[in-house]
């Protein structure tokens, strides 16, 4: 077998044309082709037929999908699912599909006028939108239910590949601050049985988030509490974490929330950050490229560990470790309470 790269042309070709791929699993996706396919292979003819699509058509996609192993096509040209296709199916555990739907849809054209936000550090979805992205979600509902299941499925992702690292134990209570539905503290629950916990997040995001737990059967050791992160945090509190919180918001709005984290912490109280930190050097790692999509979305970044450092002393926190994790997405930071 021939293992020599190919020349610098062609490996530039296959990286500028990258997109090629994420838009064909973007239409998958919208089709819903990992769910057609969950009970069993099919034809593009059949497939066509299921989501009154062009059966010619839809096989030239799916063929190039399955060059790249999100399907596998036999000597019958019926395809099959793969490990890879299976995180396209709806609502299984680390499921793609959603965030597959928002950057190739919503997000799309933010990074297609990324140039504007590298001219003018400016937000490039903003300027395209004429809004923030999370006004753009208020307003357009669908895209933001999408975009919901979207940060489900990471945060499934880190239950399964980050949460094992830690011990949560010795917390007798946790706020996940911007905690959404309370599926991650839940799961921190379920690994430390005498802990109890507060879902933190806006007031039209916990009146749903009630219900949910509830309805899971934690409501006698996890409870809401409303409100901007902005503004005040629960006090109190042994642990608080925040899952992909601080890479949405640039440095001075950063240096806000964790002062009003300090503000709410005690003596021995400590800050888990779950996001990304960015290795130095050239090394691959996922946070670069994330990195970009908050310059284009949000106006926030992925840091590296020494920028955790100055944002936490800056609160009046200290940086005590960062622990690795299965996920190459994920690590936790852990501050404490100078």
């Amino acid at each position: 077998m021939n293992n020599q790269l190919p020349p610098p042309p062609a490996q530039m070709m296959q990286l500028i044309t990258g997109f090629w791929t994420s838009c064909c699993i973007y239409s998958a996706a919208k089709l819903n082709i990992a769910d057609h396919l969950k009970d069993g292979s099919k034809n593009a003819a059949q497939l066509a037929e299921a989501t009154h699509s062009h059966a010619p058509s839809l096989y030239r996609v799916l063929r190039a999908l399955s060059s790249v192993g999100i399907f596998k096509e036999d000597k019958a040209h019926q395809f099959e699912l793969t490990p890879l296709g299976n995180t396209l199916q709806t609502d299984v555990p680390g499921s793609m599909k959603a965030m597959a739907i928002a950057q190739l849809g919503d997000h799309f054209n933010a990074w297609g006028n990324l140039l504007y936000s590298i001219k003018t550090g400016n937000i490039s979805f903003d300027h395209i939108e004429g809004m923030p992205v999370w006004k753009y979600y208020q307003m357009h509902p669908d895209e933001g239910l999408n975009f919901m299941k979207a940060m489900s499925g990471l945060t499934e992702a880190v239950i399964m590949y980050v949460l094992p690292e830690y011990d949560f134990s010795c917390f007798k209570t946790i706020v996940d601050v911007g905690g959404g539905n309370g599926t991650l503290l839940m799961a921190v629950l379920d690994k430390a049985p005498g802990t109890n916990g507060i879902v933190f997040d806006e007031e039209y995001v916990v009146e749903e988030t009630k219900k949910l737990i509830a309805q899971k059967g934690y409501g006698n050791r996890c409870e809401t509490a409303a409100g901007s992160f902005f503004d005040f945090i629960p006090e109190n509190a042994d642990a608080y974490i925040m899952k992909m919180v601080l890479h949405d918001w640039n440095d001075e709005q950063c240096l806000q929330i964790l002062k009003n984290c300090n503000k709410a912490m005690k003596p021995g109280s400590k800050l888990l950050v779950l996001d990304s930190v960015i290795p130095e050097g050239n090394e691959p790692h996922p946070g670069k490229f994330m990195d970009i999509n908050m310059l284009a979305m949000t106006g926030g970044r992925e840091r590296t560990e020494g920028e955790f450092a100055s944002l936490f002393s800056k609160a009046g926190l200290k940086l005590s470790r960062v622990v690795q994790t299965h996920s190459p997405m994920f690590s936790i930071v852990e501050a404490i309470k100078e």
